[in-house]
């Protein structure tokens, strides 16, 4: 258990890492694929806590079962696991609006990827402890803890769900963006410019203004760009406050 917990705060240290990175001058400078090196060590140290928990690593981890254990921890461990927790929500939904670059999705990431790993160093420090009581001391499953859970879990998940849905947000390819920029600079509509975006086979770009000739500006330029790529423009009207709306095409 002691190399369990020791892998998941080294994990957590790496997330940590990366989150720092992005808040950088110019970040992210650490390549996303670095992520499989903490995520490997989150996967596997959880994994481990969780078969010391429940007996089985890819078992439902109970709230009946896990409360009971979180109240054995010292008051400072309990403190240090809901500021993560409370910074990791704080992380996902700030980076989960308006407009998003690579920077905003590592940082969600590797933010989630903090408290998961801190999770498991806490739960894996819960049952050291628990394992040092007396088996007629150690605390019993907690039926109303189980209920809270389930009804926790769900408004949780309703709100990821809605967070999605309903917050307007835009994905800016932060390379795409600039190259626009550089060529198009002297052309009017790059004051305009909100956002780019390639991926997905697709070619979108976001203005801030439905002003008719900003757009037919921005088609005139953009007609020989999106050939280049094998695909057409599509251009939309995004303000930050309202989902994205189209625009006529080009």
């Amino acid at each position: 258990m002691h190399k369990l917990i020791a892998g998941s705060l080294a994990g957590s240290g790496l997330f940590l890492l990366m989150v720092l990175d992005t808040l950088l001058p110019g970040g992210p400078h650490i390549p996303m694929g670095v992520v499989f090196v903490p995520f490997a060590l989150a996967f596997v140290c959880f994994l481990g806590v969780m078969n010391a928990l429940t007996g089985s690593y890819f078992g439902r981890l109970p709230m009946s079962r896990m409360w009971p254990l979180l109240r054995l921890l010292p008051p400072p461990v309990k403190a240090a696991g809901a500021v993560l927790l409370i910074g990791a929500l704080v992380n996902f939904f700030v980076s989960s609006g308006g407009v998003t670059d690579e920077a905003d999705f590592q940082r969600t990431f590797a933010g989630n990827g903090v408290w998961i790993s801190a999770a498991a160093a806490i739960l894996g420090y819960a049952v050291l402890r628990r394992d040092r009581m007396p088996v007629d001391a150690r605390p019993v499953e907690s039926v109303a803890a189980r209920r809270w859970w389930m009804a926790g879990s769900v408004v949780f998940g309703a709100a990821l769900v809605a967070t999605w849905l309903f917050v307007p947000h835009v994905f800016d390819e932060r390379a795409t963006h600039e190259d626009l920029q550089a060529r198009f600079g002297s052309s009017g509509w790059v004051s305009h410019l909100v956002a780019a975006d390639t991926s997905h086979g697709s070619f979108r770009v976001y203005l801030d203004s439905e002003d008719s000739a900003v757009a037919a500006e921005a088609c005139a330029s953009l007609r020989q760009y999106a050939a280049d790529l094998g695909r057409s423009a599509n251009l939309y009207f995004f303000d930050g406050a309202h989902q994205p709306s189209r625009l006529p095409s080009c």
